[in-house]
Protein backbone atom coordinates (compact mmCIF):
# COMPACT_ATOMS: atom_id res chain seq x y z
CA UNK A 1 0.00 0.00 0.00
CA UNK A 2 1.36 3.82 -1.02
CA UNK A 3 2.44 6.16 1.39
CA UNK A 4 -0.41 8.11 2.68
CA UNK A 5 0.12 11.95 2.05
CA UNK A 6 1.23 14.24 4.22
CA UNK A 7 -1.64 15.89 4.48
CA UNK A 8 -3.44 12.79 4.70
CA UNK A 9 -1.98 11.92 7.69
CA UNK A 10 -2.21 15.00 9.34
CA UNK A 11 -5.63 14.86 9.90
CA UNK A 12 -5.60 11.35 10.36
CA UNK A 13 -2.96 12.05 13.63
CA UNK A 14 -4.55 11.59 17.08
CA UNK A 15 -6.34 14.20 18.96
CA UNK A 16 -4.29 16.19 21.72
CA UNK A 17 -6.06 14.90 24.20
CA UNK A 18 -4.71 11.62 23.54
CA UNK A 19 -1.50 12.54 24.63
CA UNK A 20 -2.35 15.23 27.31
CA UNK A 21 -2.12 11.98 29.39
CA UNK A 22 1.53 11.42 29.44
CA UNK A 23 2.41 15.11 29.98
CA UNK A 24 3.30 16.07 33.00
CA UNK A 25 0.64 18.51 34.92
CA UNK A 26 1.75 21.98 35.44
CA UNK A 27 2.75 21.35 39.26
CA UNK A 28 4.53 18.40 38.82
CA UNK A 29 6.63 20.35 36.01
CA UNK A 30 6.80 23.38 38.68
CA UNK A 31 8.42 21.34 40.84
CA UNK A 32 11.27 20.40 38.70
CA UNK A 33 11.67 23.90 38.03
CA UNK A 34 11.75 24.81 41.99
CA UNK A 35 14.63 21.97 42.35
CA UNK A 36 17.18 23.25 40.67
CA UNK A 37 20.04 24.95 40.34
CA UNK A 38 20.70 23.76 43.83
CA UNK A 39 23.06 26.35 44.17
CA UNK A 40 21.43 29.39 42.61
CA UNK A 41 21.13 32.53 45.51
CA UNK A 42 18.14 33.10 44.47
CA UNK A 43 14.81 30.85 44.87
CA UNK A 44 12.57 31.60 41.58
CA UNK A 45 9.05 31.47 42.40
CA UNK A 46 7.78 31.85 38.72
CA UNK A 47 9.12 29.25 36.75
CA UNK A 48 5.98 28.87 34.89
CA UNK A 49 3.64 31.12 34.73
CA UNK A 50 0.49 31.26 36.71
CA UNK A 51 -3.03 30.94 35.38
CA UNK A 52 -6.19 32.53 36.36
CA UNK A 53 -7.59 29.71 38.72
CA UNK A 54 -3.77 29.80 40.64
CA UNK A 55 -4.16 33.44 41.08
CA UNK A 56 -7.26 34.35 43.80
CA UNK A 57 -8.86 37.43 42.62
CA UNK A 58 -7.95 39.23 45.27
CA UNK A 59 -4.35 38.83 45.10
CA UNK A 60 -4.23 40.08 41.66
CA UNK A 61 -5.80 42.69 42.12
CA UNK A 62 -3.34 43.31 44.75
CA UNK A 63 -0.15 42.77 42.57
CA UNK A 64 -1.86 45.69 40.28
CA UNK A 65 -1.73 47.85 42.89
CA UNK A 66 1.46 47.07 43.96
CA UNK A 67 2.68 47.56 40.47
CA UNK A 68 3.25 51.39 40.70
CA UNK A 69 5.07 50.98 44.16
CA UNK A 70 7.57 48.79 42.93
CA UNK A 71 8.48 51.17 40.34
CA UNK A 72 8.85 54.43 42.42
CA UNK A 73 11.05 51.86 45.18
CA UNK A 74 13.32 50.90 42.36
CA UNK A 75 13.12 54.87 41.39
CA UNK A 76 14.07 55.54 44.70
CA UNK A 77 16.90 52.84 45.17
CA UNK A 78 18.56 54.51 41.89
CA UNK A 79 18.72 57.53 43.06
CA UNK A 80 20.66 56.56 45.99
CA UNK A 81 23.14 54.74 43.91
CA UNK A 82 26.67 56.64 44.79
CA UNK A 83 27.80 56.36 40.98
CA UNK A 84 24.00 57.93 40.27
CA UNK A 85 24.50 60.83 42.80
CA UNK A 86 28.18 61.69 40.99
CA UNK A 87 26.65 61.58 38.07
CA UNK A 88 24.00 63.95 38.43
CA UNK A 89 26.32 66.62 40.43
CA UNK A 90 29.20 66.41 37.33
CA UNK A 91 26.01 67.46 34.99
CA UNK A 92 27.78 69.64 32.26
CA UNK A 93 30.24 66.32 32.07
CA UNK A 94 27.59 63.73 31.02
CA UNK A 95 23.97 64.68 29.92
CA UNK A 96 21.47 62.29 31.70
CA UNK A 97 18.77 60.78 29.56
CA UNK A 98 15.78 57.54 29.58
CA UNK A 99 15.66 57.32 25.66
CA UNK A 100 13.02 54.90 25.61
CA UNK A 101 10.72 57.60 27.35
CA UNK A 102 11.55 59.54 24.69
CA UNK A 103 9.94 57.76 21.67
CA UNK A 104 6.70 58.52 20.82
CA UNK A 105 4.45 55.65 22.70
CA UNK A 106 2.87 54.32 19.05
CA UNK A 107 6.48 53.29 17.93
CA UNK A 108 7.64 52.44 21.77
CA UNK A 109 4.87 49.94 22.15
CA UNK A 110 6.46 47.60 19.47
CA UNK A 111 10.00 48.77 20.30
CA UNK A 112 11.42 45.46 22.05
CA UNK A 113 13.44 47.20 25.02
CA UNK A 114 10.96 50.12 25.19
CA UNK A 115 7.74 47.60 25.00
CA UNK A 116 8.12 44.11 24.72
CA UNK A 117 10.34 43.84 27.33
CA UNK A 118 9.41 46.76 29.91
CA UNK A 119 7.37 46.82 32.77
CA UNK A 120 6.69 44.64 36.38
CA UNK A 121 8.73 41.65 37.17
CA UNK A 122 10.83 42.77 33.83
CA UNK A 123 12.53 45.92 33.13
CA UNK A 124 10.80 47.79 35.61
CA UNK A 125 11.89 51.42 34.69
CA UNK A 126 13.10 52.56 31.55
CA UNK A 127 17.10 52.05 31.75
CA UNK A 128 18.78 55.66 32.57
CA UNK A 129 21.88 56.80 30.97
CA UNK A 130 24.43 59.21 31.24
CA UNK A 131 26.31 60.43 28.31
CA UNK A 132 29.29 62.06 27.51
CA UNK A 133 30.69 63.31 24.23
CA UNK A 134 34.22 64.09 22.59
CA UNK A 135 36.03 64.00 19.13
CA UNK A 136 36.81 60.74 17.96
CA UNK A 137 40.02 59.20 16.79
CA UNK A 138 39.62 58.67 13.21
CA UNK A 139 42.40 58.13 10.45
CA UNK A 140 43.31 60.68 7.60
CA UNK A 141 40.97 58.60 4.98
CA UNK A 142 37.82 58.57 7.19
CA UNK A 143 38.82 62.19 8.04
CA UNK A 144 38.67 63.11 4.52
CA UNK A 145 35.30 61.36 3.51
CA UNK A 146 33.59 62.54 6.16
CA UNK A 147 31.69 65.83 5.50
CA UNK A 148 31.56 66.84 9.23
CA UNK A 149 32.77 66.11 12.61
CA UNK A 150 32.26 62.88 14.42
CA UNK A 151 32.30 62.55 18.30
CA UNK A 152 32.24 59.34 19.73
CA UNK A 153 31.23 58.95 23.61
CA UNK A 154 30.93 57.40 26.74
CA UNK A 155 27.73 56.43 28.08
CA UNK A 156 26.74 54.93 31.54
CA UNK A 157 23.88 52.81 32.27
CA UNK A 158 22.00 51.95 35.22
CA UNK A 159 18.70 49.28 35.62
CA UNK A 160 17.32 46.90 37.28
CA UNK A 161 16.12 43.54 35.54
CA UNK A 162 13.14 41.44 37.31
CA UNK A 163 12.53 38.29 38.13
CA UNK A 164 10.18 37.09 34.56
CA UNK A 165 13.12 37.71 32.63
CA UNK A 166 15.39 34.29 33.16
CA UNK A 167 16.60 31.64 31.36
CA UNK A 168 17.27 28.63 33.93
CA UNK A 169 15.35 29.53 37.73
CA UNK A 170 17.34 31.91 39.41
CA UNK A 171 19.48 33.69 36.35
CA UNK A 172 18.65 36.10 34.09
CA UNK A 173 18.96 35.15 30.56
CA UNK A 174 21.79 35.58 28.88
CA UNK A 175 20.43 37.03 25.75
CA UNK A 176 18.64 39.22 27.65
CA UNK A 177 22.30 40.37 28.61
CA UNK A 178 22.98 40.58 25.29
CA UNK A 179 20.01 42.51 24.28
CA UNK A 180 20.82 45.83 27.15
CA UNK A 181 24.25 45.81 25.67
CA UNK A 182 22.98 46.12 21.79
CA UNK A 183 20.73 48.83 23.56
CA UNK A 184 23.73 50.37 25.22
CA UNK A 185 25.84 50.40 22.51
CA UNK A 186 23.46 51.28 19.69
CA UNK A 187 23.27 54.87 22.21
CA UNK A 188 26.53 55.41 22.60
CA UNK A 189 27.59 55.17 19.01
CA UNK A 190 24.94 57.16 17.86
CA UNK A 191 26.79 60.55 18.43
CA UNK A 192 29.44 59.20 16.20
CA UNK A 193 27.21 59.74 12.96
CA UNK A 194 26.13 62.75 11.50
CA UNK A 195 22.55 60.72 11.29
CA UNK A 196 22.43 59.83 14.76
CA UNK A 197 21.54 56.22 13.91
CA UNK A 198 23.75 53.10 13.80
CA UNK A 199 22.92 49.49 13.28
CA UNK A 200 25.00 46.40 14.89
CA UNK A 201 27.05 44.84 12.22
CA UNK A 202 28.55 42.17 14.73
CA UNK A 203 27.95 41.69 18.48
CA UNK A 204 30.84 39.22 20.79
CA UNK A 205 29.32 38.91 24.63
CA UNK A 206 31.44 37.10 27.04
CA UNK A 207 29.60 36.16 30.30
CA UNK A 208 31.82 36.29 33.11
CA UNK A 209 29.55 35.48 36.22
CA UNK A 210 25.60 34.03 36.20
CA UNK A 211 23.45 37.29 36.08
CA UNK A 212 20.84 37.44 39.25
CA UNK A 213 17.12 38.24 38.67
CA UNK A 214 15.33 41.40 41.17
CA UNK A 215 19.45 43.29 40.88
CA UNK A 216 20.43 46.89 40.05
CA UNK A 217 23.40 46.52 36.97
CA UNK A 218 25.58 49.25 35.58
CA UNK A 219 26.71 48.94 32.42
CA UNK A 220 29.49 50.92 30.75
CA UNK A 221 30.28 51.88 27.29
CA UNK A 222 32.33 53.84 25.37
CA UNK A 223 32.95 54.09 21.80
CA UNK A 224 36.74 52.73 21.15
CA UNK A 225 37.17 54.10 17.54
CA UNK A 226 35.22 55.35 14.60
CA UNK A 227 36.28 55.36 10.82
CA UNK A 228 34.03 57.06 8.40
CA UNK A 229 30.42 54.89 8.69
CA UNK A 230 32.26 52.73 11.32
CA UNK A 231 32.32 52.47 14.74
CA UNK A 232 33.67 50.08 17.23
CA UNK A 233 32.47 50.02 21.00
CA UNK A 234 33.19 48.24 23.76
CA UNK A 235 31.83 47.78 27.54
CA UNK A 236 30.94 45.35 30.56
CA UNK A 237 28.14 45.08 32.89
CA UNK A 238 28.53 45.06 37.05
CA UNK A 239 25.62 43.31 38.90
CA UNK A 240 25.39 45.39 42.21
CA UNK A 241 25.12 42.67 45.19
CA UNK A 242 21.86 44.26 47.03
CA UNK A 243 18.73 41.96 46.22
CA UNK A 244 15.17 44.03 46.09
CA UNK A 245 11.91 41.66 46.89
CA UNK A 246 9.68 44.35 44.90
CA UNK A 247 6.81 43.30 47.02
CA UNK A 248 8.08 44.70 49.80
CA UNK A 249 8.32 48.46 51.30
CA UNK A 250 11.95 50.46 49.75
CA UNK A 251 12.28 51.28 53.72
CA UNK A 252 15.19 49.09 54.85
CA UNK A 253 16.15 48.26 51.20
CA UNK A 254 18.98 50.50 51.38
CA UNK A 255 20.09 50.80 54.93
CA UNK A 256 23.73 49.70 53.91
CA UNK A 257 24.37 52.17 50.83
CA UNK A 258 27.59 50.05 50.25
CA UNK A 259 26.03 47.27 48.15
CA UNK A 260 24.85 50.19 45.89
CA UNK A 261 28.86 50.69 44.74
CA UNK A 262 30.43 48.85 42.37
CA UNK A 263 33.14 48.86 44.67
CA UNK A 264 30.82 46.92 46.91
CA UNK A 265 32.90 43.68 47.84
CA UNK A 266 30.39 41.70 46.34
CA UNK A 267 29.62 43.07 43.00
CA UNK A 268 30.46 41.32 40.05
CA UNK A 269 30.91 41.88 36.53
CA UNK A 270 28.89 39.53 34.67
CA UNK A 271 30.08 40.01 31.04
CA UNK A 272 31.92 41.90 28.81
CA UNK A 273 31.30 42.46 24.94
CA UNK A 274 32.61 44.59 22.38
CA UNK A 275 30.85 45.56 18.94
CA UNK A 276 31.09 46.68 15.51
CA UNK A 277 27.93 49.81 14.36
CA UNK A 278 27.68 51.09 10.90
CA UNK A 279 25.78 54.14 9.61
CA UNK A 280 23.71 52.80 6.73
CA UNK A 281 22.95 54.25 3.95
CA UNK A 282 19.48 54.57 4.10
CA UNK A 283 19.51 56.78 7.77
CA UNK A 284 17.88 59.46 6.02
CA UNK A 285 14.63 56.81 5.60
CA UNK A 286 14.90 55.90 8.63
CA UNK A 287 12.80 56.78 12.38
CA UNK A 288 15.79 58.15 14.57
CA UNK A 289 14.87 56.60 18.15
CA UNK A 290 18.23 57.45 20.03
CA UNK A 291 19.00 60.99 18.80
CA UNK A 292 17.86 63.26 21.79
Amino acid sequence: MAALPVATRWLLRPSVASFSKTLLSAGQVASLHQQGPSRSAVVHEQALPQTEHQVPIQQAEKLKTSQPEASNNVDTLISRIPLVQTLRQSHKSYKESRPHLAIPPAIRQHHFVGGSLAGPGKLALAPYMWTASRKAETSESSQSESKSKTKASSVVSVFHIGRDLCGHPGFVHGGLLSVLFDEVFARCVSAAFPSGLGMTANLNVDFRKPALPDRMYVLRAETTKVEGRKAWVEGKMICLPLALPLSHGASGLVSDTSLLSEESEGAVMVAEARALFIEPKFADSMVSVYRT
